[in-house]
């Protein structure tokens, strides 16, 4: 290892690519459930497959704005986002945790799904409620970036 250290400017950018991208994936899984698609067979599945990749989605987003956080200009603006993020989305990460660690409990059926929200494992994850949250999050990632983008000290 040669002790260089990336700027937090590298780190900030990259972690802008790969909120973009879980943003855009957050989006085009709630469109794909807001679809009905009576001809398919097995629907249930569709359904579930796209919450999974939903629930994937906003995690990998947050994850995103939490690596950005960690540069001490953008620090303050982005825990306030994380925060008002999390707000509208209660359930959202012990879902997420009971789905990917499913060998360490029983991972109960699915409850109910009205085409705007699923309910799982005593939780709920509102769609239309995760995506507004996942465009607040971004926009504000955006903002806070553009804000003083020359202010990005080195890492080391």
């Amino acid at each position: 290892m040669s002790g260089v250290y990336p700027s937090w400017n590298s780190v900030v950018e990259h972690a802008l690519r790969r909120a973009q991208e879980a943003c855009l994936l957050v989006a085009l899984q709630c469109r794909r459930l807001k679809r009905a698609e009576p001809e398919e067979p097995q629907l249930a599945i569709r359904v579930w497959a796209d919450i999974r990749m939903l629930m994937v989605a906003l995690r990998q987003l947050r994850r995103s704005v939490e690596l950005a956080a960690l540069s001490p200009p953008l620090q303050d603006g982005l825990v306030r986002a994380l925060a008002e993020f999390d707000g509208p989305l209660p359930d959202l990460w012990r879902m997420r945790s009971v789905e990917e660690h499913f060998e360490a409990h029983p991972v109960p059926e699915a409850d109910a799904w009205d085409g705007r929200i699923f309910t799982w494992a005593d939780g709920s994850l509102n769609v239309d409620e995760a995506l507004k949250a996942a465009e607040r999050l971004f926009a504000t990632i955006i903002g806070v970036r553009t804000a003083d983008p020359e202010t990005m000290p080195s890492m080391g």
